[in-house]
């Protein structure tokens, strides 16, 4: 995968996104958040994807994908993915299209 239209994501809404992620996905302050959106190249899949990472030191990374543009990602859309606190095994989610 690629990195695409990065810079075109608003900042502010980058921001929100990130927050939403903390609130509603249950990701501890110390840890980092990443969120890109990227070309997706696997077949079947929309041709931009938003990803979300979770990373930090006391947990195995996780990574959530929705199918929409950064800019187009709603709170709604994050309250739908598996909390972290919920997915101990869980290494990746989708957003259920």
């Amino acid at each position: 995968m690629l990195f695409r239209d990065r810079e075109k994501a608003v900042p502010n809404h980058l921001a929100a996104v990130k927050q939403w992620v903390r609130e509603l996905l249950e990701v501890p302050e110390e840890s980092t958040v990443m969120v890109a959106e990227l070309a997706c190249h696997e077949e079947g899949c929309p041709p931009v994807e938003t990803v979300i990472a979770a990373l930090g030191e006391d947990r195995p990374p996780h990574q959530w994908k929705i199918h929409k543009r950064v800019a187009e990602v709603q709170r709604e859309d994050i309250a739908r993915l598996q909390p972290l606190g919920r997915a101990a095994t869980l290494r990746e989610w989708r957003c259920p299209d």
